[in-house]
């Protein structure tokens, strides 16, 4: 275990490198997360439903409605009451959690201990150091509401509201558009969208700019690259220390 830690720490090391921002799925056993993250990367993932189907974190990236690149997380299902034994191992797998931008809580809503495994969640993310002080935002998605009633689903759907959970079926696809919509809205509030002169004899700056942030717009001139790239929030210190002179505005 200490070997897989220090493995992943590495990963983890080079992604910080990427300008891209991670997207970590976190949920209950069984309650769809593979299978959304299928819908979401256009993956083939293993997703059943038996308990800890995923049991490594699965790593793609994605591109939003918007245009924006992110990397999306897939991770071991949670279960209550686990055993001493297994808490280091779920750490390890789980330790991709503490370094995301965002984490999408997917409940299987049609389950009848819903709320119960929520709670188990909420308790296993705390203890892993991740709570809404410490830790990355954390939406709620409610899959599986193609299980539901149809008048409990039209009152659920309700109840979320447009700033509330979002409610979807990852198995029909249902609401995954809004799901996009709503990362790409979250992502956009910590973005810095610049303009930036390079000279083009600095090659190796350019190369940089492409590392370090998303370019969106680029023009080539005789001594100097303008470009209008966007830079996500945890890029934003050490792009402004390496670009700063090369900063309009």
């Amino acid at each position: 275990l200490e070997t897989v830690t220090r493995t992943r720490e590495l990963h983890r090391e080079a992604r910080r490198r990427v300008p891209y921002p991670v997207i970590a799925l976190v949920g209950y056993t069984n309650a769809g997360k593979s299978t959304l993250f299928n819908h979401l990367t256009d993956s083939k993932v293993f997703a059943k439903d038996l308990l800890f189907a995923t049991l490594d974190p699965t790593m793609r990236g994605i591109t939003l409605p918007g245009g924006r690149r992110v990397i999306m997380s897939d991770t071991v299902g949670f279960i209550s009451d686990l055993p001493t034994q297994l808490v280091a191992a779920f750490r390890a797998t789980l330790e991709e959690v503490l370094d995301a931008d965002l984490i999408l809580h997917v409940r299987d809503i049609s389950h009848e201990d819903t709320d119960a495994q929520a709670e188990d969640v909420k308790k296993t993310l705390t203890d892993l150091g991740v709570d809404a002080l410490t830790g990355a935002p954390i939406v709620e998605v409610w899959n599986k509401i193609d299980c539901l009633d149809p008048a409990y689903r039209e009152k659920l759907l309700a109840d979320a509201g447009e700033e509330g959970p979002i409610a979807l079926s990852a198995l029909t696809g249902e609401g995954i558009e809004q799901l996009s919509s709503r990362i790409d809205a979250f992502m956009a509030q910590h973005d810095d969208i610049l303009t930036v002169r390079v000279p083009v004899a600095e090659g190796a700056l350019l190369a940089k700019l492409y590392q370090m942030s998303e370019v969106l717009e680029r023009s080539d001139a005789e001594d100097f690259v303008t470009a209008e790239v966007r830079v996500s929030d945890k890029q934003r210190g050490p792009f402004r220390e390496a670009f700063g002179p090369f900063i309009d505005g």
